[in-house]
């Protein structure tokens, strides 16, 4: 990845499935281990359904920003907000796996979700050199995605995330309650759970860290890596592993080798349009 310290401030919008994430994101300000990787000065998110926060957004603009880049996993909403934007220029839009720069070792590289493939060149800006990354996004659905020493995107696994499985259980029983994400935070859940609540958190939660902790098992045996014991840990034969998404801060604790880095994938989109020269 070239040295961006030259590119513009920049807006950088994520259309997901449940909220619409905007950042302001700037060169690093400093030269440190990670150049290339943009800093976000700014960031809010709104419910999919919310107005777009204009003068938020305008007072950013008074910041230098230049231009702005959309993608995410929504392209209804990416669309809506194309059509309706007023804020300056049309913001670029991300649309396909052939505008961002990676390559996909998938059988239908064009099929992958954007999401995953921005996660990917965010992480190639990150990870040590020579070394394999996992990553793991939790959002409304939870990704684990695996990227080779050489930086391709190899595909991974996806399953329903914490709060998609709430609303799962709550819609499809007849008396089970919908438990909000909010109560997934804190200290994990203690086993077992005493009434509803506690069993529906306990089976959201430890369901949750169970399937994530067996993808990463799996991956580095099948791909004959160890697996990663700490943040720390610099053994080039574990790989690299990071923790995304709305579910990082509530997942962090049981990962302890993760590194998290909340909208990584919008610091990827970022990465993209600069690489792209577009917005230069």
């Amino acid at each position: 990845m070239p040295d961006v310290t030259s590119h513009p401030p920049l807006l950088a919008i994520d259309a997901g499935n449940s909220r619409i994430k905007f950042g302001l994101f700037r060169p690093a300000s400093t030269r440190q281990e990670t150049p290339a990787f943009p800093e976000c000065a700014e960031f809010l998110a709104i419910p999919v359904d919310e107005p777009i926060p204009r003068a938020e957004l305008m007072r950013w603009t008074n910041q230098g920003v230049v231009g702005a880049v959309i993608s995410g996993s929504n392209p209804p909403v990416i669309q809506r907000l194309l059509d309706s934007w007023d804020l300056g220029p049309t913001p670029l839009a991300v649309r396909s796996c052939s505008s961002i720069p990676i390559v996909a070792k998938v059988d239908f590289p064009e099929r992958v979700g954007l999401d995953r493939l921005l996660n990917a060149v965010a992480v190639n800006a990150l990870r040590p050199p020579s070394r394999p990354a996992i990553v793991i996004d939790s959002g409304t659905a939870t990704t684990v995605d695996y990227v080779s020493s050489s930086g391709e995107f190899c595909g991974g696994a996806i399953l329903p995330g914490m709060e998609l499985s709430a609303k799962a259980l709550h819609l499809y029983t007849a008396l089970l309650p919908l438990l909000p994400v909010q109560e997934l935070g804190g200290a994990g859940p203690a086993v077992p759970g005493r009434n509803t609540r506690d069993a529906i958190r306990n089976g959201l939660f430890w369901g949750q860290v169970g399937a994530i902790r067996e993808l990463i098992h799996q991956m580095c045996q099948q791909q004959g890596h160890q697996i990663p014991e700490s943040a720390s840990d610099g053994n080039q034969d574990a790989p690299w592993l990071v923790l995304t998404g709305g579910g990082g801060p509530v997942l962090s604790p049981q990962f302890p080798a993760a590194t998290r880095v909340a909208s990584l994938g919008m610091h990827g989109l970022v990465l993209a349009a600069w690489k792209s020269r577009v917005m230069s």
